[in-house]
């Protein structure tokens, strides 16, 4: 059995759980997690040292960071649409899981912070303005990668970058922002909206 720890409102628990759902795999969850059992719990910290979520447990087997789960679940189950084997398709997958990582989440980064968690350093003068530039340039980069890579972030079709990215893209839209008009992000936010397990696991659950 799979078992994955984190809270379902998690950014990066809800990659893994959409993936699950998609892949219709059988899975157990446990809350850990802010407004749930502390990550920090002594018992967790043998599983993810880094007090993090989520970390899963697959019939033994213990793993974390949510990247590396979303491309072992994957790999695991024999995905190659998902996760190609061919070298350079799986390097522009893995390209854009890792500018996720690097890039796009810090510049949305403060928006969340201020209109979800409510930190008041996020609402002092400028700050989200500045954000909102930083932000709709880093959204213009998807739009134009959307633009030509055949509706999904990737290639034509869902692929591991698409599920690491999903909620960002949901967020984008969840959160009062002054958007700008990018109509190639629009449209595959309307695409993934189509997908019942996305609707489950990303939509319903808020921002």
């Amino acid at each position: 059995m799979l078992t994955i720890y984190g809270r379902a409102n998690s950014s990066n628990v809800r990659k893994v759980l959409w993936l699950c759902e998609e892949l219709g795999l059988d899975y157990d969850r446990l809350d850990y997690g802010r407004g749930y059992k502390s990550a920090s719990d002594p018992d967790y910290l043998k599983l993810n040292p880094n007090a993090y979520v989520p970390t899963i447990d697959d019939d033994g087997f213990v793993l974390w960071e949510s990247n590396t789960i979303v491309r072992y679940l994957a790999q695991k189950h024999q995905r190659e649409d998902i996760l190609p084997t061919d070298l350079q398709k799986r390097a522009i997958v893995e390209q854009w899981m890792d500018w996720l990582t690097a890039t796009l989440t810090p510049a949305l980064a403060p928006h969340f912070h201020w209109h979800v968690v409510g930190n008041e350093k996020f609402g002092a003068p400028g700050v989200q303005a500045e954000a909102l530039v930083t932000s709709s340039r880093i959204y213009g980069i998807l739009d134009s990668q959307l633009a030509k890579s055949g509706g999904y972030l990737a290639t034509d079709h869902l692929t591991a970058a698409d599920f690491a990215i999903g909620i960002y893209i949901h967020r984008w839209f969840a959160l009062p922002l002054d958007r700008p008009d990018l109509p190639n992000v629009s449209a595959y936010y309307d695409r993934l909206c189509e997908r019942p397990a996305y609707q489950e696991t990303i939509v319903k659950i808020g921002p």
